[in-house]
């Protein structure tokens, strides 16, 4: 049976995406990450501000691993650290599910059975059971400014965040994150209904908010 139009357009411009990501130059690549870094911190701080008092004793970020040649996230996950925030990275589980890990700097690492990831040594919790989540992060090839992401095509991403909706009073942010090249055009990332888009991206310089309804950021 042959795939639908719209899946095999998304698998051409998912296999065009990782080749330029893997083209980018490697000291534009580390500089694009380092400087991505802060701007997330500088987000982050903002919302903890934007909080006072107890309110920022158990904040949470979910972020993760970046994979060469992704955003390197070991400077963020360090600059996030010393704000003071719980950083939790994701553990693939079974049937597409995710768990969260708490991560800190020395951490045991190791590899996924599941997915060409790293994932950190620990108990696991699930989302719900984390208290003070102020900002998720999530990985994407490419986002459009219409808010869709297309991502690595495992679905891990899309089946977490259709568990917590961004139309919910509690909804927390979701944010993408990736080099300047990869925010597109409105309407250039097929859409499928199970797909989740995210609210904004941030790039080396700063946050970009998307054109989707009732944005949390």
């Amino acid at each position: 049976m042959t795939p639908p139009e719209h899946v095999m357009e998304k698998a051409r411009l998912r296999s065009v995406l990782r080749s330029n990501r893997a083209g980018l130059d490697p000291i534009e690549r580390h500089e694009q990450s380092h400087a991505m870094a802060g701007m997330v911190a500088e987000y982050v701080s903002g919302l903890l501000g934007s909080s006072g008092g107890s309110a920022t004793r158990h904040a949470v970020v979910t972020a993760y691993l970046g994979v060469d040649p992704e955003p390197d996230t070991a400077p963020l996950l360090a600059r996030l650290h010393a704000l003071g925030v719980d950083v939790v990275l994701p553990v693939c589980e079974p049937q597409y599910r995710l768990s969260w890990t708490v991560w800190t700097p020395g951490v045991a690492l190791q590899r996924s059975v599941r997915a060409p990831v790293d994932e950190p040594v620990g108990p696991r919790r699930s989302f719900e059971e984390l208290s003070g989540v102020r900002l998720i992060l999530v990985p994407a090839l490419g986002v459009d400014r219409s808010g869709q992401r297309i991502g690595q095509g495992g679905g891990y991403y899309d089946r977490f965040l259709a568990r917590h909706p961004r139309n919910r009073a509690d909804a927390v942010p979701r944010i993408g994150m990736m080099y300047r090249s990869e925010v597109l055009p409105e309407g250039a990332i097929p859409a499928e209904p199970h797909d989740q888009p995210l609210d904004a991206v941030m790039t080396a310089d700063g946050l970009i908010r998307l054109r989707t309804d009732d944005l949390p950021v």
